[in-house]
C-alpha cells in the first residue's frame, strides 16, 4: 500500500513589463485574430525548503521574444523556462461567454494527442505548458485574464510507496555531478542513470526510458514546489503520459526526483530534493483521455479570473508612447492592412513656418506617428495668435513673445514626450529683399542653415507669409531630387494644397496620369520672378486676412496629402491623375495622390486640377538648377538685389515681349488661386 499522491499547482505572476509587450503584439502583430499565440513563461527550483511558497508561472516583459527558441534562449540554473500561449478575446463580452470548461478540454485534448503520437519521448518538455485566456482592453490599459495549467486527474490507485531525500539516494558526488550536469541542460524533464560498477552518473534524456533499466535509474523532474511531501504540476502531467505510455513501467514502480536546487554555503546544492517512490497498484487506466483539470484560483481562492489595471503603475511616457498610435494600428487590423506605419513614423519633416498652417501641420503630423518634426520661423508668439494657432497659450505673449518654432516644438514634445521635435529662429532670404555688406554675413549664414535644414529632412511643408518666401526652399528641394515638398496657402475663403513634382526623367505611367517627374511647383503658374510684397503694403494687405476655418482645412489636407504620397510605392515621384478617376490602378493604399487641391469656403467645394512642370519656372527649372549649382550663395545675392534677373535666367522676359505668346500664357495663368499667400502671424 502507500499514500495518496498530492501536488501543489501553480500560481501565477506576471511582471508589469508583458503588459507593454501584449499591447504592442496585439496592434503590430495579432490584430484582430483570436487564435492562440505562442509565449514563454518560467518558473524557479530554488525555493527554500519548508519555504512555504507556491509554485510560481512568471510570465516577463520577454514572453514573446523567446517563444520559438525553447529553453535554450531563456534557462539559468534556477530559471526554467515553461511553454505557453495567449488567447486575446476581442471584446470582454466575448470573453466572459468563452465557455471555460470547453476551453481547457481543448488544451487538455491538445497536450493529450501529443501523448498519444508519442511526440512527448522526444521533446518531454512539451508535458509541462500553461494557457492565457484574456481581454485586453487597450485604451485603458487594463487586462482581463484568466490562466489554465492543464493536466488530467490521475487514478487514486497510483501510490506513494516511499519519500527520501536526494542526500540520502545519492553520494555527495553523485549529487555534485548531477548538479554540474542539470547546470548544463536544464531540461525540465531528465532520466538518471547510476552505474552500478563505477558508481557514476549519466544525464540522458527521457526517451531513454524504453532502453535503460529503470532499477538503476530515476527520473528527474524540475520541481516548482518547496513542499516535502507533494510535487508541483510538472510531475502530474508526466505521470499521464507515463500511465499511458509505460504502462507496466508504473505497474513495477519508478523513482522521481523532485529536483530542487539552492545556494548554500558557496555551492549549488540539490540534497534536499524529495525522491518519491511511486506505483500503480490495481488496474490500468482506461486509454481514453482523463478529465482535465487546471484553471487557476483567483486571489480569493475562486475559480475565476483576474484583473490587472496598469494606468496608474505604468510609465505616464511608456503609456502615452504606445497609446498615442493606438488609432494608426486599428486601421492596420481592417482597413489598410498595407499601410507602412514605420516608413510614416521615420519620415524627417522640416516645417518652414510655425504660424496658423504650421501649428495645424505639426499637429496632424503627430497624429500619423510622425516623431521627427523640426519647425523654422523668425517670428514671436503675439496676443493675437493663441486662439488660431493651436500650439500656443497666452503666456507665450507674454514679455515680447517666445520665438515661434522654439514655443511650437516645446509644445509637441509636451504634447508626445517621444517626438523629437527642434525649432529654428530663421530668416529665409528673398528675391527683391536685397543683401547689404554689412547683412551679408548672417543672411549668407541663413542660406547655408536652410539647405541643410532641408537636405537632413525627408518631407519639407512650405507654409510661410509670402510668395517671396517660398522662392528659395523650391528651389533647393528641387534641386534634390527625392525630397517631397508640400505647399499649403491660404486666400480669405479659399486654399491651395499642392505637392511638388520631383526633378528628372518622366517614367512611364498608366494611362490618365501624369508623371511625378512631369508636376508643376508652386511657381511654374507664374510668369513674374517673386519680389517684395510686403513693403508698402497696408496691415491687411501684410498678413493673411482668412476665414479661420481655411487654414484647419488645408493643414489637414497638406498632411493628408504628404502621407497618401509616403505611402505611394513611388513616394514624392508618385503619378497624379490627369482627370477625377484615372488611374486607379496605381493609387496608394490611402487613396488618390492629386497634384492639387484648391478649395472655397465661399462655395464649399473643392478640385483637384493638376499642372505640368514649366520649362521656364523661376525656381524649378534646369537654367535657374544649373545656376544654383554653379553660383550657389551669389545666385541669391544677385535675386536679392534684382528679381527680375530670374526672368532673364529662365527666358521669361524674352517670352514677355513677344505679345503673340503671352496672349496665351496669361490666358492659361489667369487664376484668382495663384496670388495666394498663407497665414503669416
Amino acid at each position: 500500500m502507500g499514500d495518496p499522491l498530492k501536488f501543489v499547482p501553480f500560481n501565477s505572476m506576471i511582471n508589469p513589463g508583458f503588459w507593454t509587450a501584449l499591447a504592442k503584439q496585439k496592434l503590430d502583430v495579432i490584430g484582430l485574430s483570436e487564435t492562440s499565440v505562442p509565449i514563454t513563461g518560467s518558473f524557479t527550483i530554488s525555493d527554500p525548503p519548508s519555504g512555504g511558497l507556491s509554485p510560481r508561472l512568471s510570465v516577463e516583459w520577454d514572453a514573446f521574444e523567446d517563444s520559438s527558441q525553447g529553453r535554450e534562449a531563456t534557462s539559468s540554473w534556477n530559471r526554467i523556462p515553461l511553454r505557453g500561449s495567449v488567447t486575446i478575446m476581442n471584446t470582454v463580452e466575448a470573453f466572459k461567454t468563452v465557455d471555460k470548461a470547453v476551453f481547457l478540454q481543448k488544451e487538455g485534448q491538445r497536450l493529450w494527442d501529443n501523448i498519444l503520437q508519442g511526440c512527448w519521448e522526444k521533446d518531454p518538455d512539451t508535458l509541462a505548458c500553461f494557457s492565457i485566456l484574456m481581454f485586453a482592453d487597450l485604451k485603458k490599459y487594463q487586462f482581463y485574464y484568466w490562466f489554465a495549467f492543464p493536466s488530467y486527474n490521475l487514478p487514486s490507485t497510483l501510490l506513494v510507496t516511499n519519500t527520501s531525500l536526494l542526500d540520502q539516494v545519492l553520494s555527495k558526488e553523485q549529487e555534485a555531478v548531477l548538479v554540474k550536469a542539470i547546470q548544463e541542460n536544464p531540461a525540465i524533464y531528465s532520466l538518471l542513470v547510476k552505474d552500478q560498477e563505477e558508481e557514476g552518473l549519466r544525464l540522458l534524456p527521457l526517451s531513454g526510458l524504453c532502453s535503460e533499466s529503470l532499477d538503476s535509474a530515476l527520473i528527474c523532474v524540475m520541481d516548482p514546489s518547496s513542499s516535502p511531501q507533494h510535487p508541483g504540476w510538472p510531475v502530474r502531467t508526466l505521470l499521464a503520459a507515463l500511465l499511458h505510455s509505460h504502462t507496466s513501467l508504473l505497474q513495477k514502480g519508478i523513482r522521481v526526483i523532485c529536483l530542487r536546487m539552492v545556494a548554500k554555503e558557496g555551492r549549488i546544492t540539490a540534497a534536499h530534493s524529495p525522491v518519491l517512490s511511486l506505483q500503480l497498484q490495481g488496474d490500468p487506466p482506461p486509454p481514453s483521455m482523463p478529465s482535465v483539470v487546471g484553471w487557476e484560483k483567483n486571489a480569493k481562492g475562486q475559480l475565476g479570473p483576474r484583473h490587472a489595471n496598469m494606468r496608474s503603475s505604468m510609465d505616464p511616457a511608456k503609456l502615452a508612447e504606445a497609446s498615442v498610435d493606438l488609432n494608426l494600428k486599428l486601421m492596420k487590423w481592417r482597413l489598410v492592412p498595407n499601410l507602412d506605419l514605420e516608413k510614416i513614423k521615420a519620415t524627417r519633416c522640416v516645417l518652414l513656418g510655425a504660424g496658423t498652417l504650421g501649428c495645424g501641420v505639426a499637429r496632424g503630423l503627430l497624429g500619423w506617428g510622425v516623431r521627427h518634426i523640426t519647425l523654422v520661423d523668425n517670428g514671436r508668439v503675439s496676443y493675437s495668435n493663441p486662439v488660431r494657432q493651436s500650439l500656443f497659450t497666452f503666456k507665450d505673449c507674454l514679455e515680447g513673445g517666445r520665438y515661434k518654432a522654439e514655443a511650437a516644438a516645446e509644445r509637441l514634445a509636451e504634447i508626445c514626450p517621444g517626438v523629437q521635435s527642434a525649432g529654428h529662429v530663421l530668416s529665409i532670404p528673398m528675391p527683391g529683399h536685397p543683401v547689404s555688406e554689412s547683412t551679408e554675413p548672417e543672411v549668407k549664414a541663413a542660406f547655408e542653415k536652410l539647405r541643410d535644414l532641408i537636405t537632413s529632412h525627408d518631407l519639407v511643408f512650405l507654409l510661410m507669409d509670402s510668395r517671396e518666401s517660398r522662392w528659395l526652399p523650391s528651389l533647393l528641394a528641387a534641386s534634390m531630387p527625392t525630397k517631397l515638398v508640400v505647399n499649403a496657402a491660404l486666400g480669405f475663403d479659399t486654399f491651395l494644397v499642392m505637392r511638388h513634382g520631383v526633378r528628372g526623367k518622366p517614367e512611364d505611367v498608366g494611362e490618365g496620369l501624369v508623371p511625378g517627374q512631369s508636376l508643376g511647383c508652386y511657381f511654374c503658374n507664374d510668369v513674374v520672378a517673386p519680389g517684395d510684397s510686403t513693403t508698402d503694403r497696408t496691415l491687411d494687405q501684410q498678413c493673411t486676412v482668412t476665414r479661420p476655418g481655411a487654414s484647419g482645412v488645408a493643414a489637414a489636407l497638406a498632411v493628408e496629402l504628404a502621407v497618401s504620397c509616403l505611402s505611394h510605392g513611388k513616394g514624392p515621384a508618385a503619378p497624379a491623375p490627369a482627370r477625377v478617376g484615372a488611374g486607379e490602378e496605381e493609387e496608394s493604399c490611402l487613396g488618390t495622390v492629386p497634384h492639387t487641391i484648391r478649395g472655397s469656403l465661399h462655395a464649399f467645394t473643392q478640385i483637384a486640377p493638376t499642372g505640368p512642370a514649366f520649362s521656364q519656372c523661376t525656381a524649378c527649372s534646369p537654367p535657374v538648377l544649373e545656376a544654383l549649382d554653379r553660383q550657389g550663395w551669389e545666385l541669391m545675392k544677385q535675386v536679392g538685389e534684382k528679381p527680375s534677373h530670374l526672368e532673364d535666367l529662365t527666358g521669361l522676359t524674352a517670352l514677355m515681349q513677344d505679345s503673340s505668346l503671352m496672349e496665351g500664357v496669361i490666358d492659361l495663368a489667369d487664376d484668382d488661386c495663384i496670388s495666394f499667400s498663407s497665414s503669416c502671424d
